[in-house]
């Protein structure tokens, strides 16, 4: 059907209407576009979230089908495969000795190769490049461009149907003998002669097994033996191998030829490979119908192969790229197709120059001249005869934005591109080329008359010291320190994040929200911080957390973790060095596993190294990081300067405390020596280890290199020190270490005594000159006990103080007298050396809720997030008590230290104006020592305008102060700034006591003995004794004073009596009798009280 217009129009005005209509329905066409659009960003994004890698991952089913010869299963996260576990019976490949198949599991070592799905990874990219082609349609480009937005939509549909097409996977004979899994990608790793190939395929994941064997030529064929299906190897080896397409073919297989023995296919459905195929086709679909709308407007069928043509509108061209501002748009030339035609052949015959140069010259001398795609000549050309197509402008452009993000160098774009790069992303920001700035001032220069009316320049050599050294100018030499200074902090950084993030130089607390406005840390508040830095411990990798990954990768995840839990108590392991919250009622209890017992099995030794390793290993670096705050650097360093070095013994944590330690030391060599290189080794001195059992010591020992391991400790208790009247030979030589660890090494004594003889014996086994005794406990009630037990011990018996030097006991002639004790003092955390004030009771106290400990936070290894069954937060809090201290030197004497009462004072008033915040530290702490100060031993409670401390003060209180905000801006700051465990030196406005509950003496009377204390005080009671009467429950009730009791009561208890007799002679009495006892006890008690109320009445 034709439509006329009468009267006819005018042939002008005609083409004008048509042109305007064109022009609208165009405009109509690309604003209805960017709807479109917006629902392939939509169905791409959905793409995007199926390929990312989300845990837990895709489990898939590896099975062969109507056969046991593949079973199995795989775990794809992305586009790896994490997790797989396959069972082989193939008739060409023998399972190992002692198994009915061979097993293939992907290997979770560190390290390992990944087994990585190439086309997986190629389709994600080219869906995060179609989401980059309508973001730049959508946000940058101009919407209303026809020829842009097709360009754009004909990009937008090739990364669609490449990801499709990817996806799809070509033909199944794929090039196996070159993209065949490695072996170490498996633990244990492949069998020889056995290719593992996994591909995707119609959006199905296909492995393909093959067991090959070498191509050698002295092979006899067997074709007569296959026609007639009867042959002499059938008979000698058993049945043939199935036939296969590859039978007689021969491949190159990691260097040598092959031949395929038997092949085994097996196909898995990937429902969210389905659902991305299925989202693609649709997807490509649509963009098919978007570029037919826009070509059948644009009325040019190749609008999507050549943007630069003239369309036959006019209407249609206003809105067209202009062709005078790209050079892409118009039409090639003939010499323009020559030049990349050459290039193009150039390119081509790279391979061929390569064989004719390397006869010519050594090839890898000059093999950059050979590269000639490293030449550039397409850039080259570009700017003077433009681009090939659109395509290689946009490229050229986009690779400029990657590479110099918002700021581009000066010309480096041309016209076109820059135009293009404007559309695009915005308007570019140049950044001029750096000029060199060159001082061309001449130098200074002395001259001398010559004696002929001129002046001729002396030669001056250089001054040079008696060290051979040139001296430099101020501003030179401020100018290195400077940078002394610069590369001193970043060396300090390399070696915190080498640790897992501990600085241990003082004064590093300072927080990162401070800002310059605000007021800093008090230089006495940083130097009192306890804590590493940062806060939370990073176990190290390569010394720590790797080495154990290795060792327990050689066993089962399951068997690990269910002898974990047996030997701890369960799943959150309340056992272990693990501290769980007071209301979930666990009983204290040692650690099940200690290291000094003999007989440990190779699985509770995994459990010792994966539950307990490290909260022993953070626990200990949190103790040496104040032991070395409060004895300062000095002491390390001339502990690593003794010929053999410093010399540790480990004596609970089986090296864990060893690692720590090395990781300290490191720390501080590296700050020595700057230039010492990362990876290099350091002097460690020499390191001892309990480790009692073979299984433990073996794996100890892969952690630790030069060290020694003892079996079980000396013991120098009851070995002489000196000659004696019966034997005058020299006293046997004892082993003396500098620094002694023996974390979680009390709890497992239950004899008081014996607990007394371990800590002296490890006492007498330190350096007499400075030696460090650190022990360490958990952090509860029965751990804080055993600590102060020990502590109490080492102060009356061997650590002398003002007043306290000797000790009565028995000498060695039998006789009492008085005993010297040697010179010491406790390093932390006690900052007195008096009675501990939550430790008023020896031994257990029941009912205690106030004890000293403190905690450490740490990030859990992946092999114990996995024991403990974790899955959100992988960090733990492990509470200790610990004691530090030093034989043979008392820095009280040496440093004039004071403590007591009048210390306490002191830190009361306040040292914030003693020491000025702007002058260096080094002057500011030689006056005021951190040991004088008192330590915060609950989290400090931060309340709207105050902070409320509790503190075990210099004099052997604890006392509760309070700082306002009032009392003084930079202590109120401090104060909002401090954690648990911190000295404080800034004072307070209000000070009180502390209400302690610290329980009361634990009674070790069972039942049965407490009802026979309570008759026996009855019968007291008859006797007229009214001293040894204690009666607790009938007290209150009978009279007192009297000197006799009722007649009624009296025979009541008496038959209690009798029958507590016969029960601890083993007779049983009835319940209905014990009960009919109490009865009478009862009525007896009543009948008594109401006789006394009216003998009193009369």
């Amino acid at each position: 059907m034709a439509t006329w217009a009468y009267p006819p129009l005018p042939a002008d005005q005609l083409k004008r209407e048509e042109e305007t209509a064109l022009s609208r329905e165009l405009e109509w066409l690309l604003a209805s576009l960017q709807e479109s659009l917006a629902s392939l960003r939509d169905g791409l994004q959905e793409c995007a979230s199926l390929l990312a890698p989300k845990e837990p991952g895709s489990t898939l089913v590896v099975s062969s089908v109507r056969s046991e010869s593949v079973k199995g299963f795989v775990t794809r996260i992305g586009t790896r495969i994490v997790k797989g576990d396959i069972q082989l019976r193939l008739t060409s490949l023998p399972p190992p000795r002692g198994a009915n198949s061979t097993r293939l599991n992907v290997s979770s070592v560190p390290g390992a190769p990944e087994l990585v799905l190439d086309q997986l990874a190629t389709v994600r990219n080219l869906v995060n490049q179609g989401l980059d082609v309508i973001d730049v349609s959508t946000f940058t480009g101009d919407p209303l461009n026809a020829g842009f937005i097709s360009g754009q939509l004909r990009l937008l549909y090739e990364h669609i149907s490449e990801a499709k097409s990817t996806l799809k996977g070509g033909a199944e004979t794929s090039k196996w003998w070159e993209h065949s899994a490695d072996s170490s990608v498996f633990e244990p790793p492949l069998p020889p002669y056995l290719s593992f190939h996994l591909t995707v395929v119609e959006a199905a994941l296909v492995l393909h097994l093959r067991t090959l064997e070498p191509n050698s030529a002295n092979q006899a064929s067997t074709a007569f033996g296959s026609e007639i299906g009867f042959s002499l190897r059938d008979r000698l080896f058993g049945p043939r191998l199935p036939s296969h397409d590859e039978q007689n073919d021969v491949f190159v297989w990691r260097g040598e030829e092959v031949k395929v023995k038997e092949k085994i296919r097996v196909e898995t459905q990937d429902p969210s490979l389905i659902a991305v195929m299925a989202k693609l086709s649709a997807l490509e679909h649509e963009v098919l119908k978007c570029r037919a709308s826009l070509k059948i407007v644009m009325g040019d069928d190749e609008a999507d192969r050549t943007n630069g043509r003239k369309w036959r509108n006019g209407g249609v061209r206003a809105l067209a790229t202009n062709s005078d501002s790209v050079d892409v748009v118009q039409d090639p030339t003939r010499r323009k197709e020559e030049i990349y035609t050459l290039i193009d052949n150039i390119h081509e015959h790279e391979d061929e120059l390569a064989e004719l140069f390397e006869d010519l010259m050594p090839f890898d001398d000059f093999g950059h001249i050979i590269d000639t795609r490293s030449w550039g000549m397409d850039d080259v050309f570009s700017g003077t005869i433009g681009h090939r197509n659109y395509e290689s402008l946009e490229n050229k452009v986009r690779n400029a934005r990657q590479q110099f993000g918002e700021y581009l160098p000066e010309d480096h774009l041309n016209e076109p591109e820059l135009e293009l790069y404007n559309r695009l992303y915005g308007e570019a920001i140049i950044r001029p080329a750096e000029s060199d700035v060159i001082d061309e001032r001449e130098p200074d220069i002395l001259l001398r008359d010559d004696g002929e009316g001129g002046y001729e320049e002396i030669d001056v050599p250089p001054e040079i010291d008696a060290d051979g050294e040139i001296p430099v100018a101020y501003a030179m030499e401020q100018e290195f320190l400077e940078e002394d200074e610069e590369s001193a902090i970043d060396r300090a950084k390399q070696v915190a994040e080498r640790l897992g993030g501990i600085l241990l130089e003082p004064g590093s607390e300072v927080e990162e929200s401070e800002t310059e406005s605000g007021p800093r840390l008090h230089p006495l508040t940083a130097a009192g911080k306890y804590s590493t830095d940062p806060r939370t411990v990073f176990i190290p990798k390569d010394s720590v957390t790797g080495p154990i990954s290795v060792i327990l990768s050689n066993y089962s995840n399951k068997h690990i973790t269910e002898a974990a839990h047996k030997v701890f108590g369960g799943q959150r392991l309340p056992h272990s060095t693990t501290t769980l919250p007071p209301s979930a009622q666990i009983a204290q209890v040692p650690i099940p596993l200690s290291a000094s017992q003999h007989q440990m099995s190779d699985m509770e030794a995994n459990a010792y190294l994966a539950a307990l390793y490290p909260g022993v290993y953070a626990s200990t670096l949190s103790v040496l990081v104040e032991v070395r705050k409060r004895l300062g650097s000095n002491w390390l360093r001339d502990l690593m300067k003794q010929e053999t070095g410093p010399r540790v013994l480990d004596v609970g944590g089986s090296g864990a405390g060893i690692l720590a330690w090395r990781d300290i030391l490191r720390a501080e060599y590296e700050t020595m020596v700057p230039d010492h290189p990362k990876d290099a080794p350091i002097p460690t001195g020499k390191s001892t280890v309990l480790a009692g059992s073979d299984a433990l010591q073996m794996r100890a020992s892969i952690l630790l290199d030069n060290t020694t391991f003892l079996p079980r400790l000396p013991d120098y208790v009851h070995v002489r020190d000196s000659s004696t009247l019966e034997d005058e030979r020299a006293p046997p030589k004892r082993k003396q270490f500098d620094v002694i660890i023996a974390p979680h090494t009390l709890l497992a004594i239950d004899e008081d005594y014996l607990r007394k003889q371990h800590v002296k014996n490890l006492w007498t086994m330190l350096n007499p000159n400075g030696g460090v005794l650190i022990l360490l406990e958990k952090g509860r009630q029965k751990g804080f006990e055993a600590i102060a037990g020990a502590r109490e011990m080492l102060l009356e018996k061997h650590i002398a103080s003002p007043g306290s030097t000797e000790y009565e006991s028995l000498t060695e002639s039998g006789d009492q007298g008085s005993i010297q004790k040697e010179a010491g003092m406790i390093i932390a955390p006690c900052t007195n050396h008096g009675k501990c004030p939550m430790y008023h009771i020896h031994g257990h106290a029941k009912g205690r809720s106030d004890y000293c400990h403190f905690e450490q936070r740490y990030i859990r290894p992946p092999f114990l997030q996995r024991i403990v069954g974790a899955t959100d937060r992988n960090h733990e809090d492990v509470q200790f008590s610990y004691v530090a201290v030093q034989r043979g030197v008392d820095l009280r004497q040496t440093e004039s230290i004071i403590q007591g009462k009048a210390a306490t004072d002191a830190a009361f008033e306040g040292y914030e104006d003693s020491v000025s915040t702007e002058a260096g530290e080094t002057a500011q702490l030689s006056t005021i020592n951190p040991l004088s100060l008192p330590r915060t031993v609950l989290p400090p409670m931060k309340r709207r305008g105050h902070v409320i401390f509790d503190f075990c003060t210099p004099e052997g209180k604890i006392e509760r102060w309070t700082v306002p905000r009032s009392y003084s801006r930079q202590a109120y700051h401090d104060a909002r700034k401090a954690r648990w465990g911190d000295l404080w030196a800034l004072g307070a406005k209000t000070r009180v006591p502390r209400n302690l509950r610290l329980g009361s003496a634990a009674s070790t009377e069972s039942k049965k003995e407490r009802l026979q204390r309570r008759a026996a005080t009855k019968m007291a009671q008859m006797s007229g004794n009214e001293e040894e009467a204690e009666e607790l429950d009938l007290e209150q009730d009978a009279e007192e004073g009297k000197g006799m009791v009722a007649p009624a009561l009296a025979d009541a208890l008496q038959n209690q009596a009798r029958s507590l007799e016969r029960r601890k002679k083993g007779h049983n009495i009835p319940t209905w009798k014990r009960h009919a006892d109490k009865k009478k006890i009862r009525q007896a008690v009543r009948k008594a009280s109401s006789n006394t109320a009216e003998e009193e009445f009369i």
